[in-house]
């Protein structure tokens, strides 16, 4: 995982990339913890030095600080779900998933962009689940962060259907 080092900017792999790497080798790979180094890749290039300056004015250099500053849930830092945060994100996903079922079979029923319909009714949950992604896997990444990395899977997903259609 520590290829994930190169989605940061240079300036930060300099600083900071022997710690990063000490840090993520000793994790296990999860989908959670990607999630977590990508967020923290947006942030570094959205808002850079902004959320590791108390890192560098204490003087500490700890992998541990890195985790924390980085708020890095796969290292014991950040916001964790609770339990209503994961009952939200399943209603999300499935009032979005039903959603997209009743608008795609609409959409069959009258023709009208049968592609596209079939496009919904394929990848609705998955639109669902990205949507549900501020209150579970990037609950505590800044509103900044949390918009560029879900627009940029939805830009993805969306561009694949149209692809494929």
């Amino acid at each position: 995982m520590t290829w994930l080092l190169y989605l940061y900017p240079p300036r930060w792999r300099q600083r900071y990339g022997e710690e990063f790497v000490s840090l993520i080798a000793s994790q296990r790979f999860s989908l959670l913890t990607v999630i977590d180094i990508i967020g923290g890749a947006i942030d570094a290039w959205t808002q850079p030095q902004t959320h590791l300056a108390a890192a560098a004015a204490q003087g500490e250099g700890e992998t541990t600080m890195l985790a924390k500053q980085m708020r890095l849930r796969c290292a014991g830092y950040g916001k964790t779900p609770t339990m209503t945060d994961s009952m939200i994100g399943a209603a999300v996903i499935i009032g979005g998933t039903l959603l997209s079922v009743l608008i795609g079979g609409w959409m069959q029923r009258r023709s009208i962009a049968p592609d596209y319909a079939e496009a919904l009714l394929i990848n609705g949950w998955l639109i669902a689940f990205i949507l549900s992604m501020p209150v579970t896997a990037l609950k505590g990444w800044p509103m900044r962060t949390q918009a560029i990395f879900m627009g940029g899977l939805l830009v993805v997903l969306l561009g694949l259907a149209w692809i494929n259609i």
